[in-house]
């Protein structure tokens, strides 16, 4: 099933915020693909979040938007 995401969050680098970004937990979507700020991330991954992980980024909130 594939998911759709609204996420806030920070870039690690510089602790630039951000908000209002689409993840999807597939490679393939529907939305255009300059829509999509990441592809392949899962709902866990989301939750566990944090500084040290291989992301650039953390997220510090999501939420569902639409289910397909």
């Amino acid at each position: 099933m594939r998911k759709y995401w609204n996420v806030s969050g920070y870039f690690k680098d510089d602790k630039t915020e951000f908000s209002d970004y689409i993840v999807t937990n597939f490679n393939d979507a529907t939305y255009d693909d300059e829509d999509i700020f990441f592809y392949g991330i899962t709902e866990e991954d989301m939750r566990l979040s944090h500084e040290d992980d291989a992301l650039d980024f953390v997220i510090t909130s999501f939420e569902l938007i639409e289910t397909i």
